[in-house]
């Protein structure tokens, strides 16, 4: 029997997409940029908004916002173009996504924030920098407002989870670097 049918709807989503056998989905900073590119051409033509995002080097998780169904169209853009340009210049020809990217519905804005300070903790807890401020490779640094982002960010749906507190980003750089934070249940 096949994979039941994902029904997408309006809100804000967290999705990740990981390689293919854990391959090897950014070797370098110039796969990084490629893709980052190619995500913010793909989304915004189509509509949709980056939250934030983090590109990893076996997978990438992204929080996105969209008014409908056409997430689903956006991924497959995605991971289809940027396999093609990867193959491309590594000499390959194999799939490099897994089939099925993680697509879950953010439910709330505590939901949000928590997400959000995963999706940013993520080069910290695979032991690559010690603060997420350290990894030039994602959207924590913007967030935080450290640096320019590398993409264009839909900050909205952040900055009101933060309850669009004119310091919001002095709250989101202190949630994201406490190091003793639980989730509400």
């Amino acid at each position: 029997m096949g994979r039941p049918l994902r029904l997408y709807a309006h809100g804000i989503y967290h999705v990740a997409g990981h390689g293919s056998d854990d391959r090897i989905l950014f070797r370098d900073d110039a796969d990084r940029r490629a893709f980052l590119d190619h995500l913010e051409r793909t989304f915004v033509s189509l509509g949709l908004g980056i939250v934030s995002f983090v590109v990893m080097t076996n997978h990438h998780h992204l929080i996105v916002s969209t008014p409908d169904a056409r997430i689903a169209r956006a991924l497959h853009d995605l991971h289809g173009g940027y396999a093609r340009m990867h193959n491309r210049r590594h000499g390959r020809t194999a799939h490099l996504f897994r089939a099925h990217p993680l697509v879950r519905r953010i439910e709330d804005n505590d939901d949000l924030r928590w997400v959000d300070r995963y999706v940013a903790r993520n080069p910290v807890e695979a032991g690559i920098v010690p603060s997420s401020f350290d990894w030039w490779w994602s959207s924590a640094t913007a967030h935080a407002g450290l640096s320019p982002s590398l993409i264009t960010l839909d900050e909205a749906p952040l900055r009101g989870a933060y309850e669009n507190a004119p310091l919001w980003r002095d709250h989101y750089f202190r949630y994201v670097s406490g190091e003793s934070v639980s989730r509400a249940a």
